[in-house]
């Protein structure tokens, strides 16, 4: 009878070759792969932008073609009472029926993706600049037609995480409701020293939320990502030149 032979398993060094093999693919794959992840969120994230932008026109319809834009809120010498906090106001174009500062955080789009803060329940701010070019916070609401190039100039942008920045607060939907209106004041643009190419100490909007890039929703409702450091004040719709 014809003898069968057995057969032979791999070597050690075979078995260390292809576990060693492995390790190089998984190596080179991984950064690719993590950049693919990060950019589906950075879609997610613009996809946001677009859907808050509906809501935004939506509640311009209803509201003769005005926007918020800086908190009307106590200590300012225009204040009326009214609740302006885009998050808020913004609520009832969103899918939702409760219209209080403490619910905002039911609107899951006001989360990106990439923020690395997941306590953090708003991820993006809003244009306040005074568009005359004076400086400071325009407080109240602007038409929209207040707006040069309105495709053009950005109304809301990812909102920057500096761990330990005063300037950046982190809105938890465990804060009291006071809380929460306080912190929300943060959640706007109004002077270059909040822009991208601003240091830590003072910067709101986002500069390398998604890498370099920096996702914006402009005055005519679409979204788009811009190179971060490269935004400027005629970027949220001042005259070039402005002296911010």
């Amino acid at each position: 009878m014809q003898n069968k032979r057995r057969a032979e398993g791999f070597t050690l060094i075979e078995l260390l070759v292809v576990i060693a093999i492995i390790a190089l693919l998984l190596a080179i794959l991984m950064p690719a792969l993590q950049r693919v992840k990060n950019q589906a969120k950075a879609t997610r994230c613009l996809a946001n932008l677009k859907q808050i932008g509906l809501a935004m026109h939506a509640y311009a319809g209803d509201y003769d073609y005005e926007v918020p834009r800086a908190e009307l809120r106590p200590g300012v010498n225009i204040y009326t009472g009214i609740d302006m906090r885009w998050p808020v106001l913004f609520m009832p174009y969103l899918g939702s029926v409760a219209r209080g500062v403490e619910d905002y955080y039911e609107i899951k789009i006001y989360d990106c993706p990439n923020y690395p803060l997941k306590e953090q329940t708003v991820d993006y701010c809003t244009n306040a600049f005074d568009l005359k070019g004076g400086g400071g916070e325009f407080f109240g609401f602007s038409k929209l037609d207040d707006f040069p190039r309105q495709a053009t100039t950005i109304y809301m942008a990812d909102y920057e995480y500096i761990p330990d920045a005063g300037h950046i607060k982190v809105i938890s939907k465990d804060d009291p409701p006071n809380d929460m209106k306080v912190k929300m004041q943060s959640l706007d643009l109004w002077n270059a020293n909040h822009l991208p190419s601003a240091p830590d100490s003072s910067r709101r909007m986002a500069r390398d939320r998604h890498e370099n890039w920096v996702n914006c929703m402009f005055i005519d409702g679409h979204s788009g990502k811009m190179e971060s450091r490269e935004i400027t004040v005629v970027d949220m719709g001042l005259p070039a030149g402005s002296g911010l």
